[in-house]
Formats: structure tokens, C-alpha cells, sequence
């Protein structure tokens, strides 16, 4: 197959007219999987050259059915690096590239003379961004970071145990930290390419799986550090059991009449009061025990009784029918739950561009952002003359190198970000911006952002770090003004408004960029600005469902036929748990490297431009292995039944003391590495395991195996081995963090300073650059930088005391 693409610009005009984001920028992408793979395929979808070094023996990896959407509009130079003339050969490359991307393994790196330290000596100039399973150091370096094996090691799996009727961790299907992990690699890119624009000097810039993972970790490590001020949270911040809990009215799954799954957000009182209009509820806000803000009756017979009607209700129509009445009402957050497959058809997912089509007429990942002065082009496959006399170009025009050795700061130091947005994935991705260096001042409404209101403001404290806050009215005049004069001298806003309402408050792009002509202004939503749902409200539980992360969760186990009453209350807690928070996140991450798209394009052509992302397009993303289709495409592999995994040397397995491993065996050299190290440790019961059983027999030898002894010794005596075999039932994600010894080492914790709370472990950052331990900020108070925000804007004492006094400006305390 080939992936010969056929995507033409939203304008054009602007076809060979206007230089791409990245016109210019080459990249050397050494590694395989979709690490590398997809950050690359992003970085020539955007007009970077790149030339990709394939491993001489096709990997494992490289044979799944997406691999080759990752390859798209790149070179391809075979070297085998163990012959010293071709290991030459790709130094004399490096010379005239500007980036060096790569996913081998530190030992590997080390043996074949590629290590960090050796490069930045010889190509000073060069930009390294390594990329790992478990980060570059510590003791879990040169374990085979794959991403179910991460995110067994970090308790992830833990997250979704109940949703299968038995005990136990769960696999977790999605591959969330390698879309994260890619997101930050990009990221990273992109902000040590603008800030070494003059200088020429390389970085050093590092992500991995394991920091990916970290992303999705939103709140419970943190407020389980301050267990005395949040006793009432304990339960919802403790790791999940496996006895399931119904969901909350307003984010709840239904199943309709023709058994398809239907999932709900309403998140907000208003959105929740559309809902029960929308389906004739509405009666129940009469009920004096009904709380209108915490969306419950306080009567839990009431409670229950009602959540079996509103059931009942979604039961007696269609889901197409449901959908065609709430897209027409426009005021409800409502979505059905598809596969990945049915996704690619899905009619928001098309109108904007999220899939395309090759000549061929096969069909795979759009863009990741649609830049609207700059375009992504994704390319056609390079033929072998073209890449040649590409590589003949850099060899004749070597990149200049730096001066002399500036000690570099963070990247983004002196980038100015006005974030105009709320809850978590916009939030979360200018946080990622403040990591980098960037000032970010946070334009919050009167009384705060609403996500500031739930659980204690603990999941505000997670989204918000790093930041600056002003508190103003909006819908004032003079609000609006000082958000003019804060815009006029940014580089970048970040909002997450639905159409209409930039316009409303004064903040749409026409009036911002007349006012600063160089800005990068980002537009978050939930579908697109194009299609049916364009001016429909979303939370994350949508894109979860409907772009096919929560039904590969569940190995569409999923009953299709209309169920009773108390399977349906099964079915949706099962669901929810399956549907969790990862939807956010992800978005961010998109969040985040879209504006440095941006930022990027503003060095090469001198403008700013509007920048449209949403929440279906980041989740297409981060279901990349499968949103794809073309002619015998294999389908995605299913976790088993009982979702251990997806085969017998990919699973998880029980052991002794009721703990769990995972095992990743992807390959012959992995299986005849595992098999050396059981008879190296002389353990006198195992017999040889015969790899060409069944499935059945080879999970059955397997099984009996691991259940001689505990989880800490399968990990202790294999992963030190470079086996990737590790506990999966030891801290879960909320304690995890603050306890391993590989965390610790990589620095991916940073002790932090709460205004109200006092000194705790934040979240670190997602990229590191030079090996350097980062200053991480804490989340402000809303409104805490009021005073010296307008001070900065010319405004006096007695002008600012007055828009205290008018309700134009308010500070939390």
C-alpha cells in the first residue's frame, strides 16, 4: 500500500503561494512505531522535509496497518548503522539538518555512538529530540517502553478495573501516551526551532510514554497530598475499585431502542436544563429535592427512581431519532457511541477535514490543525530520485553553527499568552506553554472559572499551573477593553468559546488580529466550526464515545440489543468507567503543539493567524492506529473477553499474592530473551514454553507460569533483563507518581507552592530540554494578578480600585 495523498488547502489560493508552517526545517527521523512515526508524519504534513532511516530488519511495529499513514511525504534512506561508511554517511546528514528525531533506547543510542552527548558535540547546531518509553535515565531506561507496558508500570490499568467481571487490572486499550508522548515530542520541536531561529544553538529535548502518561493524571495526586483539607473527597480521589459506581445524571450513557449506546455530558446547569427540556423531563426541577447545582435529588430512592425514567426515556426512540431532535435543538451535549471505523463516516469528522483520501482512495488521518493562512499539505510519497537529490541539497548547504554556547533558558522565555478558556483541555494546553517558558495570563469570568467550583478546586489546581489570573467581566466595555490592550501586546490566544460568543464579547479573530496583526489565535471546540454540530456544546465524555476510544476499551463487548432496566444501569457504569477523562488531554496536547505550529509559520511569513482545532479531530488522533481504511485492511485487534490484552504474549496475567504483570513479547529476539532469563535464574518448575501453541494453550503455559510467585518478583528478575514484563497491581496513578523511584530520577514531579494549600508535588513537565530541572509555577487564585496586570497597562490605584468597585475586575478572598 501506498499513501499518496490528495488534500487540498481550506484556501486554495494560497496553494504554492504561501510558504508552509515549517518550509525549510529538516528532519532526520531515526526509530520505528508510531512515536516517531506520527510525530515526523506531522512535521512533513506541515512542510518539513524529512528523511526517515528505517531499521534494516522490519520491526513489528512497522508491519501494523497504520504504519504506513505515518510515512506519509517522507524520504527514505536505508543505512545500516552498523557498518562504520553508513554511520558516516548519516553524520554527513546531520550536518545539514536541523532536527534529529529518535526512539532508540539508551543503551542502543550508546552502542552505536549516537548518545545525546556524543551528537551535541558533533552537531552543535542540531536539535535531538529523544524519545523513550520510560525517559533516559533511572532504572527502568532501557526496558522496552511499549505503551501497554507503561501504562501497566503506572497503574493505569488499574483505572478500569470493574468494567469486566473479574478482578484485577484492566487492559487499557487506547493509546493515550503515545498520542501524548508525539504531542510533546512535536511541541518540543517546535519551540527549540523558534527560539533557535538566531541563534543556531541545538537542544537537547526529551518526552517519553511515561511523561505522556502523566498528562492524564488529573487531580488525585494532588489532593491526596492535602488528605486533612479534603476529607470529603477521599473516596473520589482514592484508586477506583471494582465495585462500579452509577454515573452522575449528567454525564450518563442510555441505551436507545434499537440498542445502540448513546452517551450525555450536560456538565454545566444549563446544559443539564436543556437536556431535560430536550426530553421531556423537566417536571423534575419542581421536585423540592431536586439540587440545581449539583444535578441530583436528595432523596436517593427520588434519585434512582429518576435515573430508571430518565432511562426508560432514551429507551423509547432510536438514537438516530434522539440525534436529529438534539442536533436541531443545538442546547444539549448528546453523542452515540461508534467505532473508530464508524468514525472515519462520521459527518462532523468529515466536514472538517479530520479524514482524507489518498489517490488511491484509501482514507486515513486528516491534519492535525487546520491553519488557516498556513495549511498542512500532507504529501505524496517521495520517489527514490527525489529523495536523492534532496540528500544531495543538505550535503551541498551544511546548517551554520552557533557562535559560541549561550546558555540557553527555556525556550519559550518572552512569549506572551492570553488563555480565554475554562474546565480542562484548553486550560491544560496553555499550561503546557507556561512549562515551556511561556508568561500565560488567564482571562477568568467574575467568580472564576466554573471547573474552579468542582471538587474543591482540585482539578483547577491540575489544568491551571504556571499562570497569571485576571478576573474581569467580559461583558462590560471595560473589560473588554483591557482584554484589547492585554491581546495587543501577546503573541497567542487560546479560547474554547462556541461560535457566537467570541463575537459577543469582543474577542472573535476579526477584532483581534486588526488589533495585533501578529497574533496566533487558537479556537478550541467540540466538533469544528464545519458540519452539523458546529454550534453544539461538548464535554469529553462525547469525543470518548464517538471517535471509538470507549467501545476499543471495551473490545465491543458491548450488548446491541435492548436491555432491561438493571443491565442498562450495568452497561452504563461499566461504560463510564471505560469513557474516563482521557478525551481532555488529549486535546490539550493538540492544544499546545498547534499554536507552536503557528508560532512557527509567524518566523517564516512575518503574520499571525487563526488556528481551528476541536475535540473530535485530537481524539481521531489519538486513535491513530486504527482511523484508517483502505482495501484488506486488517481490522484492530480486540482485547480479549476478559480484556487481559490482545494475545498471549501481550497481556496481563495473574500471579501469586492476588498481584499482576503485564507481558510484552513483540517479537522472536523478546520471546528467546524471556526464555534465557527463566533458565539463567534456574527456576526448576517452568518448562520450555512452546510458542507455536494456540492461544489458548500458550496463555494457559503462561498463566502457569507467573502464578509461582508475585508481581515484584516477575519484574525484579525480567525487566533488568530488558524483558518487558512489570507489576501491574501496585500503586495506582494517584499514589504512583509521588512513590517510583524512575520518576523521581527523570524529574517528572516538581515540588511546587500552593497560595492557599502550602507546599506539595505538581505535575512536571511534559518536555525537557537540555537535561535541565525546570522552575514550575503553582496555579494562581482567580483574579490574583489583577493589581499587576493592570499596572502593566498604565492603569492607577484609584482606576483600579474603581473597576474593583464597578464589578468590572474581582479577586478571589
Amino acid at each position: 500500500m501506498t499513501d499518496d495523498v490528495e488534500a487540498e488547502p481550506a484556501d486554495k489560493s494560497k496553494r504554492n503561494t504561501t510558504p508552509a508552517a515549517l518550509t525549510g526545517v529538516r528532519v532526520v527521523e531515526l526509530g520505528s512505531g508510531p512515536t516517531t512515526g506520527l510525530a515526523g508524519m506531522i512535521l512533513a504534513d506541515f512542510g518539513a522535509e524529512v528523511i526517515r532511516i528505517p531499521s534494516p530488519q522490519i520491526s513489528v511495529q512497522e508491519q501494523l496497518p497504520a504504519a504506513s499513514m505515518w510515512h506519509r511525504g517522507k524520504h527514505t534512506l536505508a543505512l545500516n548503522l552498523s557498518s562504520a561508511e553508513e554511520h558516516g554517511k548519516l553524520q554527513q546528514l546531520l550536518n545539514g539538518a536541523d532536527v534529529f528525531l529518535c526512539n532508540w533506547r539508551p543503551a542502543s543510542l550508546r552502542a552505536a555512538n549516537l548518545h545525546p552527548e556524543q551528537i551535541h558535540k558533533q552537531h552543535p547546531h542540531l536539535h535531538f529530540c529523544h524519545v523513550t518509553g520510560f525517559g533516559g535515565d533511572g532504572p527502568m531506561a532501557d526496558c522496552p517502553g511499549y505503551e501497554h507496558v507503561v501504562a501497566a508500570y503506572c497503574g493505569r490499568m488499574q483505572m478500569f478495573s470493574g468494567i469486566v467481571e473479574r478482578p484485577g487490572p484492566v487492559f487499557s486499550a487506547l493509546q493515550v501516551g503515545i498520542h501524548a508522548c508525539v504531542q510533546a515530542a512535536v511541541s518540543g520541536i517546535l519551540a527549540a526551532l523558534y527560539a533557535s531561529r538566531n541563534s543556531h544553538q541545538g537542544q537537547l529535548i526529551e518526552t517519553s510514554i511515561l511523561q505522556g502518561m502523566l498528562a492524564y493524571e488529573q487531580g488525585p495526586m494532588l489532593g491526596g497530598q492535602f488528605r486533612e483539607r479534603f476529607p470529603d473527597l477521599l473516596p473520589a480521589l482514592a484508586a477506583p475499585t471494582e465495585d462500579l459506581p452509577l454515573p452522575s445524571l449528567f454525564y450518563h450513557p442510555a441505551q436507545a431502542a434499537d440498542g445502540r449506546w448513546m452517551q450525555f455530558g450536560n456538565l454545566l446547569p444549563h446544559l443539564f436544563d436543556n437536556f431535560l427540556i430536550a426530553t421531556d423531563l423537566i417536571d423534575i426541577v419542581a421536585d423540592p429535592d431536586f439540587n440545581p447545582k449539583q444535578l441530583l435529588l436528595k432523596d436517593k430512592d427520588k434519585h434512582e427512581a429518576f435515573r430508571d425514567r430518565m432511562l426508560t426515556r432514551i429507551s423509547e426512540r432510536t438514537a438516530n431519532q434522539w440525534m436529529s431532535q438534539l442536533i436541531e435543538d443545538g442546547g444539549v451535549v448528546a453523542g452515540i457511541y461508534q467505532t473508530t471505523q464508524e468514525a472515519l463516516d462520521d459527518p462532523d469528522i468529515v466536514a472538517n477535514g479530520h479524514v482524507i483520501e489518498t489517490t488511491q482512495g484509501h482514507r486515513q488521518l486528516g491534519p492535525l490543525a487546520r491553519l488557516t493562512e498556513t495549511p498542512a499539505t500532507p504529501g505524496l510519497k517521495p520517489g527514490a530520485s527525489s529523495t536523492e537529490v534532496l540528500i544531495a541539497q543538505w550535503l551541498d548547504s551544511p546548517r551554520p553553527q552557533p557562535e559560541e554556547k549561550q546558555d540557553s533558558g527555556l525556550p519559550l522565555a518572552g512569549i506572551k499568552v492570553i488563555e480565554i478558556a475554562t474546565i480542562i483541555a484548553a486550560p491544560l494546553g496553555a499550561s503546557f506553554l507556561a512549562d515551556m517558558g511561556a508568561t500565560v495570563i488567564k482571562v477568568e469570568q467574575v467568580g472564576g472559572d466554573p471547573f474552579r467550583g468542582m471538587l474543591s478546586g482540585i482539578g483547577s489546581a491540575r489544568v491551571n499551573p504556571g499562570k497569571q489570573s485576571i478576573s474581569l467581566n467580559m461583558k462590560s466595555a471595560e473589560g473588554q477593553k483591557i482584554v484589547h490592550q492585554l491581546v495587543a501586546h501577546a503573541d497567542i490566544v487560546i479560547h474554547n468559546y462556541r461560535p457566537g460568543v467570541p463575537e459577543r464579547l469582543g474577542i472573535d479573530y476579526a477584532t483581534l488580529a486588526a488589533l495585533n496583526p501578529g497574533l496566533i489565535y487558537l479556537q478550541c471546540n467540540g466538533y469544528g466550526p464545519d458540519g452539523p454540530s458546529a454550534l453544539r456544546p461538548s464535554t469529553h465524555p462525547i469525543p470518548g464515545a464517538a471517535m471509538g476510544g470507549v467501545m476499543y476499551q471495551m473490545g465491543e463487548h458491548v450488548p446491541d440489543t435492548l436491555q432491561d432496566i438493571e443491565n442498562i444501569r450495568l452497561w452504563t457504569s461499566r461504560l463510564m468507567r471505560a469513557n474516563e477523562v482521557n478525551p481532555d488531554p488529549n486535546t490539550a496536547m493538540v492544544v499546545t503543539s498547534s499554536v507552536l505550529l503557528g508560532l512557527c509559520a509567524r518566523q517564516v511569513n512575518g503574520t499571525g493567524q487563526q488556528i481551528l482545532i476541536d475535540m473530535f479531530g485530537a481524539n481521531a488522533y489519538a486513535n491513530h492506529d486504527d482511523f484508517c481504511d483502505y482495501p484488506d485492511k486488517p481490522p484492530r485487534l480486540q482485547p480479549d473477553e476478559g480484556l487481559h490484552g490482545l494475545t498471549p504474549t501481550y497481556r496481563l496475567y495473574a500471579c501469586a499474592e492476588n498481584q499482576w504483570v503485564f507481558l510484552a513479547l513483540v517479537n522472536e529476539n523478546e520471546k528467546t530473551k524471556f526464555a534465557q532469563t527463566l533458565k539463567d535464574a534456574d527456576i526448576g518448575y517452568t518448562a520450555d514454553i512452546d510458542w507455536q501453541a494456540d492461544d489458548a494453550r500458550l496463555t494457559a503455559q503462561l498463566s502457569d507460569l507467573f502464578s509461582h510467585h508475585d508481581a515484584g518478583f516477575w519484574q525484579a528478575l525480567l525487566a533488568p533483563a530488558g524483558v518487558a514484563c512489570v507489576a501491574a497491581s501496585g500503586d495506582a496513578p494517584n499514589t504512583f507518581w509521588l512513590n517510583d523511584a524512575q520518576v523521581r530520577t527523570c524529574g517528572f514531579i516538581a515540588p511546587a507552592v500552593h497560595p492557599q494549600w502550602g507546599d506539595y508535588f505538581r505535575h512536571g513537565p511534559m518536555v525537557k530540554f537540555n537535561g535541565k530541572t525546570q522552575s514550575l509555577g503553582s496555579a494562581p487564585l482567580p483574579g490574583a494578578h489583577n493589581i499587576e496586570i493592570l499596572e502593566t497597562l498604565g492603569y492607577s490605584q484609584t482606576q483600579i480600585e474603581n473597576f474593583a468597585r464597578q464589578g468590572v475586575t474581582w479577586q478571589e478572598g
